[in-house]
């Protein structure tokens, strides 16, 4: 539903005058950095463990899973 020009005017009002679409970019890029830097510690994380025999196979497998399905969910829900 879009806003009306009322509530757009109230927006950038009370946001300072900052157009809805740069906060909008700005809050994906943020969502999507915060994600990747999860997976990217967790992988390595979960590696450490795997490489120490910590880990079982199964176990990194599904990290791996788990791990693509929630970034391409994310990209594709809120990035498209």
């Amino acid at each position: 539903m879009a806003m009306t020009a009322a509530q757009i005017n109230a927006f950038k009002t009370a946001s300072g005058n900052i157009d809805i679409s740069v906060l909008y970019l700005v809050s994906v890029g943020l969502l999507l950095c915060v994600l990747f830097l999860w997976a990217a510690w967790a992988a390595v994380d979960v590696w450490h463990g795997w490489a120490n025999t910590k880990v079982r196979d199964a176990a990194l497998a599904r990290f791996v899973i788990r791990s693509v399905a929630l970034l391409i969910a994310c990209i594709w829900m809120f990035a498209s």
